[in-house]
C-alpha cells in the first residue's frame, strides 16, 4: 500500500482534513511547522524541505492551497520522495492581493474573517463558517502574514514541465481563493491531467462536499495502485473536465 502525505495551506493546520479521517490509506497528516527566520521569499522552499525530510517513506502528496505549492516543490527538488501529487484549490502561482496583505498586518483578526468567508461557497454549512475561522484565529497572526506573503511569491509555471510523477488536480466550482484561472494553467503545461470539478464547494472544498471529495481520492488511488477496491460513497464522483 502507497504512503499519502496531506499537507494544509497558509493559516491553517491537520483539522483542514478532519473528513478524510474514512479513507483509508497509510497517511501522515501533519502540521506545518512555525519557521519565524524563514523569509517569504523562501519560505515554500524551506516548508518543502522540512516536509521531505520528515516522511516516514516516499509517498503520495495531497496538498491543499499553500499545501499544493509546497507539494510542487517537493516535486522538484526532492523527486525521489514524492510518488504523485493530489493538487487541491491550487495553481503553478497563487497571487495575493496586496491590499489583504496590508489587512494581515494591520488587522489580522478582520482579514482572517474575510479570507474564512471567501473560503466557503455560498451552500456551505454556516458551522463551517465559524469552525474556519476558529481555525484561522489558532494560528500567529504574524504567521499568518508570513505564510500568506510566501504564496505571492511562489511561481513554478516555467518548472512544472520537469515535474514527471503523475499528477491529479482537484478544484470547487465556488472557489474564490484559487479561481478555475489557476487550475486551468496546469493545463497548459500538462494538457491530459485528470482534472475535478467539485460542484457547490468553494476553497475548502474537502470540508464542504467530504463524500464527494473522498470518492476523488479513492478513484485517484485506484488509478495509482492497480487492484485496490474503492469503497465509495452514495455520492456519484464528479466527472473528468
Amino acid at each position: 500500500m502507497a504512503h499519502w502525505t496531506f499537507i494544509h495551506g497558509a493559516a491553517s493546520n491537520h483539522q483542514t482534513w478532519s473528513r478524510q479521517h474514512r479513507f483509508a490509506v497509510n497517511k501522515w497528516v501533519p502540521d506545518l511547522p512555525t519557521l519565524p527566520h524563514s523569509t517569504p521569499p523562501h519560505l515554500i522552499n524551506d516548508l518543502a524541505h522540512w516536509c521531505a525530510s520528515s516522511l516516514p517513506e516516499p509517498s503520495i502528496i495531497v496538498g491543499h492551497s499553500m499545501g499544493g505549492a509546497i507539494a510542487q516543490t517537493m516535486a522538484l527538488t526532492h523527486p525521489d520522495r514524492v510518488l504523485a501529487l493530489v493538487l487541491v484549490g491550487t495553481g503553478p502561482e497563487l497571487p495575493v492581493n496586496s491590499q489583504l496583505l496590508d489587512l494581515l498586518a494591520a488587522e489580522p483578526q478582520i482579514a482572517l474573517e474575510k479570507i474564512a468567508r471567501w473560503s466557503l461557497s455560498r451552500s456551505a454549512d454556516p458551522g463551517l463558517l465559524t469552525a474556519s475561522l476558529e481555525m484561522a484565529l489558532s494560528i500567529p497572526s504574524a504567521r499568518a502574514l508570513q505564510e500568506f506573503t510566501a504564496c505571492k511569491f511562489f511561481d513554478v509555471r516555467h518548472r512544472i514541465k520537469d515535474i514527471a510523477c503523475p499528477r491529479f488536480v482537484i478544484r470547487g466550482a465556488d472557489d474564490k481563493m484559487t479561481p478555475d484561472a489557476l487550475s486551468q494553467e496546469f493545463l497548459t503545461a500538462w494538457p491530459d491531467i485528470p482534472l475535478f470539478t467539485i460542484p457547490k464547494a468553494g476553497h475548502l472544498m474537502m470540508l464542504e462536499q467530504p463524500a464527494l471529495f473522498n470518492d476523488i481520492l479513492e478513484t485517484i488511488k485506484t488509478r495509482l495502485e492497480p487492484g485496490t477496491e474503492a469503497h465509495r460513497s452514495d455520492a456519484s464522483t464528479p466527472e473528468i473536465s
